[in-house]
């Protein structure tokens, strides 16, 4: 049995990896390369000098000649952009079912509107999420509405798989951002001198990250670029 769908895309060049490891592992790296590591929380910002001052909750302060935000969803007070959308999302995982698993290991994207994404793990589950709502934000509001998106999500998985087993071992939801345009948010912060930022919203981080990274390096050298003006911060979103 194949999965229920009338063609795909299969592409070679994507993996999966855990999160946790991935970012102590880069963070690592650059330790080795000579930088230096903080461990505190920053509260305030000041980028209306020459170099940019940010305090931190334990009193102390930094001064840079440039600073990045890469918070991804804790967007400080001084970014104000006019695209941003939050939402919430739903996930499942199944119990167990070595024999029931697609091929390969392939994760899965379903590229629509309301999409849904998919992938095994090492102990035989089937992960399947999506089922996103932009109208349910409020956490109370948005566990109230665990249940029924948990069986949509179940329906859908059948109709995609319809080899899976129907018992759910875990069910989980959060908030996240999106853009309405589905644009990152990357570049200078208005009104904040030598502050600029990188936000990979929208379900494409990875790749806007890389982006991101190639930007505001660019800038930092005094490059610029005409991809910016489509993911700057206050850019029209109205049309």
């Amino acid at each position: 049995m194949t999965i229920a769908r009338a063609g795909a895309i299969l592409s070679r060049d994507a993996a999966d990896a855990d999160p946790v490891l991935l970012t102590r592992g880069l963070l690592d790296l650059s330790l080795k390369r000579g930088a230096r590591l903080l461990k505190a929380n920053a509260v305030a910002y000041d980028g209306t000098a020459s170099s940019v001052t940010v305090g931190l909750e334990d009193g102390f302060s930094i001064e840079a000649r440039h600073v990045v935000l890469a918070t991804g969803y804790v967007m400080p007070d001084i970014v104000r952009p006019t695209a941003q959308q939050p939402a919430s999302s739903w996930a499942i995982a199944t119990a167990p079912q070595a024999d029931n698993l697609w091929p390969g290991q392939a994760l899965i994207w379903e590229a629509t509107q309301n999409y849904h994404y998919a992938r095994t793990t090492f102990d035989g589950r089937i992960i399947f999420g999506g089922e996103d709502d932009h109208g349910l934000i409020q956490p109370d509001a948005r566990d109230a509405a665990t249940p029924t998106k948990v069986r949509v999500l179940k329906e859908r998985l059948t109709a995609l798989w319809p080899r899976t087993s129907s018992h759910v071992a875990f069910t989980w939801s959060g908030a996240f951002d999106t853009t309405r345009d589905g644009l990152p948010l990357i570049g200078a912060v208005p009104g904040s001198k030598n502050i600029f930022a990188a936000f990979g919203y929208g379900g494409n981080g990875i790749t806007f990250s890389l982006l991101a990274a190639e930007l505001i390096g660019s800038l930092l050298s005094g490059g610029s670029s005409p991809l910016l003006d489509d993911f700057a911060f206050d850019r029209d979103v109205s049309g």
